[in-house]
């Protein structure tokens, strides 16, 4: 009843309820979020001086009601009311299995003051008026969600129990016979206690199993990623409550905006629960990365051709058949002097690979060499490419929350899949595509410069978060802060990783080329951004 007029705690109770209202254990999602205790008492703290606030400003309606006094049957009525001051420190918010939150306000007190008028219901209808002033103590007030969602996946929240009780009323009336009316203000406390009682359950209920899903019902649970795909976060079932920490399970999942297939990746299984001395925990899959590889293949976006044009000036590499011919000899012979295009066209969906080293990935396609003959593309020989990745991970998060896949290094393997040019040899050519990372790194992270949207809030920051990275998922603990009124942006934090955990890098057996190719990706980093 109190939140009716004031949008700001709505936006708060929304973002808590997103917060806490997408999952369950057994869904096997692509994208978990965790609230502990400690960050549901941070919420609490932050919704107390709100719901105050919004408590002073309510809208409350008159009240009208029939006493017995010692000078009869009288109906009263108590109007332009308006509460002056409120203390609800005494506020517990707790979790409760399988998906509930309790708030208990306890203690609290409410003034209030208005302008009372009263006749009397027989002859000869006296009446009068003036000015009351209320002071009611030892309120409580008891609220019982649950927090489920819609068939469509939507976060739902119900308001399973409401209990309201006031211990005391203090009324004290100004203006006309006062001094007469306060000899029996009790009678009339003790009515306002069953006026007041009776309409706050309900006016609360309503506001959370109307306007408040209305508000829910707004939510937009996908998210563009570019031109080609979203993210679809949708819930998978409700929310559930292990150990004094609220989950909640989404979708994570990335579509091909033109044909949205679901990935055939298998889900990984996640352990029923964390420790954390952090407020919140995101977890990511490796499930949903793989969303990611899937949904851009379908969308025909991994593919490219290779022309001189993407390469600048300053790097020593020319696409022409005479830069390759030692490299490949009978590409040279064939065609002297010539312009080359590459078609690299990925057969498969990339997919990655999530552990406690770091993130790999692999991607398989197709290379194909196309010489400039007249106006003509005139194919030379075709290579089959596996593309062993390295992957380091940064996050931002802020009014704006993003995951970003930073690719570190390759390791090109080829084979010659067909040929007009006669059969050779690819050692020579796999020998030059090692060495050759330094520039397909930075042209790779240029191409993939977008990160993949994760659920963001304005006037919510995050600080002091940390990666962990397990067996097939990544978690992220942060604690969060409230900044109302502020759109907040936050740098990019890095995941960091030890020469030892470079997987990719001890698995490569030309030394000399990664060293040569680590040293100079930095500069061309430079070069091609």
């Amino acid at each position: 009843y109190y939140i009716t007029n004031n949008l700001r705690m709505r936006w708060i109770l929304f973002t808590i309820l997103l917060h806490i209202g997408l999952s369950a254990p057994n869904s096997n999602p692509g994208f978990r979020f965790q609230v502990t205790q400690k960050g549901i008492n941070y919420l609490r703290d932050v919704l107390i001086p709100v719901v105050t606030d919004a408590i002073k400003t309510a809208d409350i309606p008159t009240i009208n009601q029939r006493v017995d006094t010692p000078i009869g049957h009288i109906t009263f009525e108590l109007s332009s009311i308006r509460i002056t001051n409120v203390d609800i420190s005494h506020t517990n918010v707790k979790l409760d299995t399988p998906s509930n939150a309790v708030a208990a306000i306890s203690n609290a007190f409410i003034s209030l003051n208005a302008h009372w008028h009263y006749r009397e219901d027989s002859w000869p209808h006296i009446s009068d008026s003036g000015s009351v002033d209320i002071t009611a103590t030892q309120v409580s007030i008891n609220l019982n969600l649950l927090i489920g969602t819609t068939d469509k996946g939507e976060p739902h929240v119900t308001a399973k129990s409401c209990s309201f009780g006031i211990g005391h009323v203090d009324v004290t009336f100004h203006g006309g016979a006062s001094w007469l009316y306060n000899l029996f203000s009790s009678s009339i406390a003790d009515a306002l206690k069953d006026a007041i009682r009776d309409q706050v359950c309900p006016l609360v209920t309503d506001e959370v199993d109307n306007d408040l899903n209305k508000v829910l019902d707004s939510l937009d649970l996908q998210t563009d990623i570019d031109d080609n795909c979203y993210i679809d976060y949708s819930l998978v079932q409700p929310p559930f409550v292990i150990k004094d920490a609220l989950f909640v399970n989404g979708k994570g999942e990335i579509f091909d905006k033109a044909n949205p297939t679901e990935c055939p990746s298998p889900k990984q299984d996640m352990p029923e629960t964390v420790d954390s001395d952090k407020m919140v925990t995101l977890w990511i899959t490796e499930y949903m990365l793989n969303t990611a590889g899937y949904a851009y293949q379908n969308a025909g976006f991994l593919q490219y051709n290779l022309t001189s044009h993407d390469i600048p000036d300053k790097i020593p590499i020319k696409m022409t058949t005479d830069f390759f011919k030692y490299f490949v000899p009978p590409l040279y012979k064939a065609y002297p002097d010539k312009d080359l295009t590459l078609w690299i066209y990925v057969t498969k969906p990339v997919t990655f690979d999530v552990n406690k080293a770091g993130v790999s990935g692999r991607a398989e396609g197709t290379i194909t060499w196309l010489v400039h003959v007249n106006d003509t593309l005139v194919p030379a020989f075709t290579l089959n490419a596996q593309l062993d990745l390295c992957v380091n991970l940064s996050v931002q998060l802020g009014s704006k929350s993003e995951i970003y896949l930073d690719l570190i290094t390759v390791e090109p393997y080829v084979q010659l899949k067909s040929s007009n040019i006669g059969n050779f040899s690819v050692e020579s050519l796999e020998r030059f595509l090692k060495f050759s990372r330094a520039l397909i790194v930075p042209f790779v992270n240029a191409l993939v410069k977008n990160g993949i949207p994760l659920p963001s809030f304005d006037y919510i920051s995050f600080s002091g978060f940390d990666f962990n990275l397990e067996e097939g998922y990544i978690q992220i603990h942060t604690d969060i802060k409230y900044v109302p009124n502020t759109r907040v942006s936050s740098e990019r934090k890095y995941y960091s990783l030890t020469d030892d955990e470079f997987v990719c890098k001890i698995k490569d057996k030309d030394i000399w080329a990664n060293t040569v190719a680590d040293n100079l990706i930095t500069y061309f980093s430079n070069e091609i951004n």
